[in-house]
This record gives C-alpha cells, structure tokens and sequence, in this order.
C-alpha cells in the first residue's frame, strides 16, 4: 500500500492547476520518481539543491505513462524544484507544467548548470517551476498529471492524442482502445510502412517522429537569429475578414510557431520588432498596416485602428508557396534602426 506524503500543485500555465503526488515507496526504491500520467508527451527540467545553490538540469522525456527516476537514492530530506512542458508536436499550444518558482532554463536543448544571476544567453529563458517534497532517504513519486486523470490509461491516451496530432480519427483521448483507436493504429502503421506492430513505448515514439516531421512542414514558424529577444505577431486573411494576433516573444537563437497546423493562406503578414537600448527596430520590409495591442491581443480587421481604440503597425508581408506552412527566419540585417514605440508592451 502507498501512503502520501505530500500533495503539491503544478500548474498549466494560463489554464488551472494540475496535481502532482508525491507517494511513499518500498524501502527498496531507487530513488525520486516522475511519472507521466497525462496524455501528453513531457520534456522534463529540474532544480537540485547544492551546496547552497541550485543546480538546474533538462530535459528528461517523459512519455505518457513512463516513470522515469530524477533523483537517485540515497538524498537529504530538501525539496526540489520541477517544471514540464508538452512536445511540441501536441495541437494546441505547448502545456506548461510549474509552479511560482523563477529559474533559468535552456529551451535549446539539454543543459546541467547552476542557477545564474542572469538568464540572458542563448536560448535561455525564465521558468516558474514547482516545489517538490522529497521522502528521504529513498524516495517518492511525484505524478503529473490532467482533469481527466487517465491513471494507468495515460499510455494508451497518449496514443490516442498523438493519432489525432497526426490527423487520424480518433473520436476522443480516454485512454480506451476502442475500434477507431485500433483502426487509427492500423492506418497509421500501413501509411509508414511498419510491417509490425511495436509495443506502446515504440508507436508513442513513432507518432511523435511522424508528427515532427509534419509539423516542419506545416503551419506558421518564426526563428530568430538575431543576438536580442523580438517580439513578433501576424496579420492574416481569414475568409472575408482580415486578424491580427500577438504577442510572442522569441528568445535569441531560437524558432517558435505562431500558427499550428496546416496554413493555406497564400500570403502572411508578420511584425517583428528587435529589443534594444535604443528602442525597438522593426523590419525594413514592413509596408501592411494592422491593428494591434501593447497586451494579448486577436483584433478584427485592419482599418480605423485609432478610432477603435488600437494602434497601427506595419508588418511585413510574406508568400506561402507550399500551401501548407512557412517558416520565416530573421537576422539582423533585416531589421531597421531603432525607434522608440511609445505605449507598446510598456
């Protein structure tokens, strides 16, 4: 039998709070546990006390269903600090996983060091992880996990979720393998060519390759290859109105998708505008007015922008020639001189 220990709240950022337990093992254990019982996959990071400091490690992948040991036994009874966020290739948006506590992580790729002053290097971005009571000397469990609470379904749902990620029909991520979830398998592995079927952990891994690769070619992706963070955002012809939606703001050296998905639309418009002590530069290219906010904004059409209390500003215009995603990449010979914008995103 399992006793709790602690129970803790991580949350998903902009969304509610999601339950990570942390239960007492065998006195045998391994050490501290993380287990994946969301139908997501999770890239892990993690914040270890030493000597005072706080060493900050990532990324573990944690695929739905998996428990992987973070922390090997024996350790002293300090809590540590934990921070998840789902796979990119997942529709919807990247879920976040964390707490209130500001650390520096690495969103380039996998990292070991120690918590720094600033968080400004390349690829480098603030976190807010959460706190982690630990059951010494052999440890616990900690469960992240969703509202559907899928328990030991989560594998299974995970599938499901990466089926529907890859465009298959699956009529909803329960975690039970239903018909359409098996004849959605059988599709998928005929479509790939795999002669044979592979154990839960192989076609989770498989699904995720796949939906990688689609998501390279579809939707809207903006890289920075400048050496500041920009801001960016994008206008686009919705069927007979014109939108406009921002804010996203894009660390140094690093890509990040604007729309997901497939994009048809011919032409897409985008603001980019460059940090700097100076002011913000914006693009050389940029002729098309739209509306916009100094907050989060998703505005309808793209005149009398001063009447109806937003501002204007000039994006760039740029060709879809695949009609199904472009991936527009910024220098910074593509920007202007800096000029001060006044109100936005004070």
């Amino acid at each position: 039998m399992r006793t709790p220990v602690s129970l803790v709240r991580l949350c998903l950022t902009g969304l509610l709070c999601l339950g990570a337990l942390a239960l007492a093992r065998p006195a045998s254990a391994a050490g501290q546990q993380a287990c994946n019982e969301t139908s997501y996959i999770l890239y892990l990071a993690l914040g270890i006390p030493e000597n005072g400091k706080v060493r900050l490690e990532g990324w573990t992948r944690l695929r739905p269903g998996q428990c992987r040991t973070v922390l090997p036994a024996p350790f002293a009874a300090r809590p540590y600090y934990a921070y998840a966020y789902s796979s990119p290739v997942h529709a919807g948006g990247r879920h976040q996983w964390g707490g209130r506590f500001p650390f520096c992580v690495n969103m380039n790729g996998t990292f070991s060091m120690l918590a720094p002053e600033r968080c400004d290097g390349p690829g480098q971005q603030m976190r807010k992880f959460g706190m982690i009571d630990v059951n010494p000397p052999n440890g616990g469990r900690t469960l992240f996990s969703e509202p559907s609470e899928y328990g030991a379904r989560a594998e299974l749902a995970g599938i499901q979720r990466l089926l529907k990620d890859n465009g298959y029909r699956v009529r909803s991520v329960d975690g039970y393998n239903g018909r359409r979830t098996r004849a959605a398998i059988r599709r998928f592995l005929a479509q790939h060519k795999i002669t044979r079927r592979p154990d839960n952990p192989g076609l989770i891994d498989a699904l995720e390759k796949a939906a990688r690769d689609n998501l390279a070619l579809t939707g809207l992706h903006v890289c920075n290859q400048t050496k500041a963070p920009v801001w960016t955002a994008y206008g686009r012809h919705m069927g007979r109105k014109w939108l406009s939606r921002g804010w996203w703001k894009i660390a140094p050296q690093t890509c990040l998708p604007l729309i997901s998905g497939l994009l048809k639309d011919k032409t897409v418009y985008l603001y980019a505008g460059k940090e700097g002590r100076n002011g913000e530069q914006p693009l050389q290219a940029a002729s098309e007015e739209f509306c916009v906010l100094d907050v989060l904004f998703s505005i309808d059409r793209r005149k009398d922008c001063q009447l109806r209390g937003f501002e204007s500003r000039k994006f760039a215009l740029y060709h879809n020639t695949t009609g199904k995603g472009l991936t527009i990449t910024l220098h910074d010979a593509d920007f202007a001189k800096p000029r001060a914008l006044a109100g936005l995103r004070q």
